[in-house]
Formats: C-alpha cells, sequence, structure tokens
C-alpha cells in the first residue's frame, strides 16, 4: 500500500471505530469494496441501525478529502488505484 491507500484506511478505521487489516485493505479494490466492507463490519459490530447511504456519503467525503478527486469521481465502480490515483 502507497502513503495515499495508508492515510486512507487511517481516516476510515478513525471515522467508523473499526480495523482494517493489511491484508483485508489490500482486497478492496473499488470503493463499493470499501462501502460494503464498512457495512458489514458496522454490522457485525452490533450496529444493524447502519444506514448504508449515510456510511457511502461519509466514504465519499473521505476518498475527496484524501485523495483530492471530485465528488463525481467517487462511484461504486471506481478503482482506487486506477480511477481515483491512489497510490
Amino acid at each position: 500500500m502507497g502513503l495515499d491507500t495508508v492515510e486512507l484506511v487511517i481516516s476510515v478505521e478513525k471515522i467508523f471505530a473499526i480495523e482494517l487489516s493489511d491484508e483485508v485493505a489490500a482486497r478492496l479494490l473499488t470503493v463499493g469494496d470499501l462501502h460494503e466492507f464498512v457495512v458489514a463490519e458496522l454490522i457485525r459490530r452490533q450496529r444493524p441501525d447502519v444506514n448504508r447511504d449515510i456510511v457511502y456519503d461519509l466514504l465519499r467525503n473521505i476518498i475527496c478529502m484524501q485523495l483530492g478527486v471530485a465528488p463525481e469521481q467517487v462511484t461504486p465502480g471506481a478503482r482506487f488505484v486506477q480511477d481515483l490515483h491512489a497510490d
């Protein structure tokens, strides 16, 4: 993982109070993958009332701030390395 990716993972961990191992982070190739992981992890941690749309909006904001991309670039199918140019 490059610096952009590490900083993104740290921000996601802090905002959602979850942990992403290096192995898991390496498998999350798209924004949609990350969104699904965060939602599943929140539910697993006994937060069944999680709002998927709010989670996505928060993730989009984090990704925009960390990677310096425009919100319209952050779509579920956007790949972190190829489309959003994370290192």
